[in-house]
């Protein structure tokens, strides 16, 4: 039987350090997802409750997760209808503190793009969203049987999606946060 030629073994060798780093930046991916601060029964921008909420954001999730190397929200689309900016409201004082930028290039129920997007990218990302569309979101990452919803008046959960095993694992944390509802500004 004849060896394998000089530039067959340099092609698979290649191929093998390729699939094994790949592979590896897969698995340190970490998605943290969390939902917009409180918001007013009627109104589309954060109560009082809720941007004290997103000032105390930073320390919190500087300290479970580092500083990250994208932020998402959804897109503003702004107008009349400004319900969205509420994610983006939330996250601002995150990304100021620690001179990050806001990627708001998807549209809030775009699963397809955004979790195409969000695969690609390394290290850790925080997404927020809109609390009905995170469940879909994740699933189209690839999480299996997420059957929990986010709960109407849960401010506080943190999803986190991780690839350590090579498949995405959905744990759940807490932000810890009571904000006061008074507005001392």
């Amino acid at each position: 039987m004849k060896a394998p030629s000089l530039l067959t073994r340099l092609f698979l060798s290649a191929f093998v350090l390729f699939s094994i780093t790949a592979r590896s930046q897969d698995r340190n991916l970490k998605l943290v997802f969390i939902r917009h601060a409180e918001r007013p029964e009627n109104g589309n921008n954060l109560t009082c409750k809720g941007f004290n909420r997103s000032v105390q954001l930073p320390a919190i999730l500087y300290k479970k997760f580092g500083k990250p190397s994208d932020i998402y929200v959804p897109a503003l689309n702004l107008g009349k209808d400004t319900r969205r900016a509420r994610m983006f409201q939330t996250i601002t004082p995150f990304a100021v503190k620690y001179n990050l930028s806001i990627n708001s290039a998807y549209e809030e129920g775009d699963y397809k793009h955004i979790s195409k997007a969000l695969l690609k990218e390394k290290g850790t990302v925080i997404i927020v969203w809109e609390h009905k569309e995170i469940q879909q979101l994740v699933n189209a990452l690839g999480v299996k049987s997420v059957t929990q919803k986010w709960g109407t008046n849960d401010y506080d959960s943190i999803w986190i999606v991780t690839f350590s095993t090579g498949m995405p694992v959905l744990k759940k944390d807490k932000q810890g946060l009571n904000p006061s509802s008074n507005c001392n500004f």
